[in-house]
């Protein structure tokens, strides 16, 4: 294969190359690359792990060379082992970023969600990257667990209290990429109870309500909807408590998106038959 500038060079170059242009990436592949640079994965050379692995990335934007990575042996579990061990930061984003692309294809999301390590290795990043590594992990467990059988993985793996934190954080810069996560793991039992016993999530997503972006306010309001019905009268209540949701909910459902807007609709119905339950309580009470 070559001495080590030599492998170096060649990585680099086709890195470049791939960079731009689905022809590039079309003919790179057709001559045979993807084999190459796989085996390059291993290397002890940082450059030459870097460089690999991110050429890789970059053909991967084409549809169909996601397919011949895939099946190329070992090609998906060597990005894996650089996501979890690379010898650089960069490497190791740039494999969560490729397996952000492959499971563009919904096969893929089985397949690579059902490998024992990805999941726990992008869990990894997330709390470990830099901002750009932590969207690149989060933007790929988000496609892992749009197939349900994954959330469960993503979920028991410690992502619900790493997504929260995430929101605490203005500096991480993945406010939408965490409200995203966390919007779909309201489908994993697991994930829907996690969410509802933090105490700091509900203060958080009011404030979304108010400071963040459209996409943001949707799953934000997305995410308070989810945890006030079908059992989460408590959720309910906390937010009732919370003298700055109701104004913010108001001013979502008549100035935010459709989505939006019919969400804060049905979670002000809720509230308000929250609301009613209660002084009915009291009443009987009385």
């Amino acid at each position: 294969m070559g001495s080590t500038e030599i492998q170096n060079q060649a990585a680099y170059e086709l890195r470049l190359l791939a960079k731009t242009g689905m022809d590039n990436r079309r003919v790179i592949a057709e001559a045979g690359a993807i084999p190459f640079l796989t085996s390059l994965l291993r290397s002890s050379d940082a450059r030459i792990q870097e460089n690999a692995v991110t050429a890789l990335l970059n053909l991967s934007i084409y549809d169909n060379n996601k397919v011949l990575i895939t099946a190329s042996g070992g090609a998906v579990d060597s990005i894996i082992t650089v996501l979890e061990t690379g010898k650089t930061m960069e490497a190791r984003e740039n494999a969560a970023a490729a397996i952000f692309s492959l499971s563009m294809i919904d096969g893929y999301k089985v397949s690579i969600g059902g490998r024992p390590r990805a999941i726990p290795a992008l869990l990894g990043l997330l709390k470990e990257g830099t901002t750009a590594g932590k969207r690149d992990a989060a933007s790929a467990l988000f496609n892992l667990a749009v197939y349900n059988a994954n959330k469960a993985g993503v979920v028991g793996g410690g992502a619900v209290p790493l997504l929260i934190e995430a929101l605490m954080d203005d500096k991480a810069g993945i406010t939408d990429d965490a409200l995203a996560v966390l919007a779909l793991l309201l489908g994993c039992g697991e994930g829907l109870e996690q969410m509802r016993k933090s105490r700091i999530l509900v203060p958080l997503l009011v404030d979304l309500l108010r400071f963040g972006s459209a996409k943001g306010k949707e799953n934000a309001i997305t995410l308070l909807l989810g945890l006030c019905k079908d059992g989460g009268e408590e959720v309910a209540r906390r937010l009732l408590m919370n003298p700055r949701s109701i104004p913010c909910l108001q001013s979502l459902s008549s100035d935010g998106s459709l989505k939006a807007r019919r969400k804060a609709d049905a979670l002000l119905r809720l509230l308000n038959r929250c609301c009613s339950h209660s002084q009915h309580s009291v009443n009987m009470g009385n």
